[in-house]
C-alpha cells in the first residue's frame, strides 16, 4: 500500500511542477512576444511558436505521470 500512494504521490508532483514551470515560461514568453510584436507584427507567427514551446513542458509532466 505505502508504494501505491508514493507512486501516486510522485506522478501528482511531476503533474503539479510541470503545469507551473509551463505557466511560468508561457508568461515570460508571452510578454517578450508582446514587446516584439508592438514593433514588428510581421513576426507574429515566429512568436507564436515560441510562446507555445513552454507549454509542451506540461504535457510531458502530464505523460510523465501516467
Amino acid at each position: 500500500m505505502e508504494g501505491l500512494v508514493l507512486a501516486l504521490l510522485g506522478g501528482a508532483i511531476a503533474v503539479f511542477l510541470a503545469g507551473i514551470g509551463s505557466a511560468v515560461g508561457i508568461g515570460y514568453a508571452g510578454t517578450a512576444a508582446n514587446g516584439v510584436l508592438s514593433e514588428q507584427p510581421e513576426k507574429f507567427g515566429t512568436m507564436l511558436l515560441l510562446v507555445a514551446l513552454p507549454g509542451t513542458q506540461g504535457i510531458y509532466g502530464f505523460l510523465t505521470a501516467l
